[in-house]
């Protein structure tokens, strides 16, 4: 189950999941595992838990598969139009 009431939403791994679809589509549907914990950890001052739950339930739906460290986004998932967010 999924809190939705009472949480920060930056923290929220909904949130999170959504903006690493983001940052992988910026990065043309993959990039290595090392580089979105350090991008969100950096940017976002995001703990790695917080980080891997995300990933964890991104993966659970469906929508990244993760192979030899690299994170891809599913490929139902890339015909989907992409977000107008852009990340510094």
């Amino acid at each position: 189950m999924i809190p939705k009431v009472g949480t920060n939403p930056e923290i929220n791994i909904l949130t999170i999941g959504a903006k690493i679809l983001v940052y992988l589509r910026q990065k043309n549907q993959c990039c290595i595992l090392d580089d979105i914990f350090e991008y969100f950890q950096k940017n976002s001052n995001l703990s790695l838990d917080h980080i891997i739950l995300s990933l964890d339930w991104l993966y659970t739906i469906k929508a990244i598969n993760i192979e030899n460290n690299q994170v891809f986004i599913c490929k139902w998932l890339c015909c989907i139009k992409p977000l107008k967010v852009k990340f510094s």
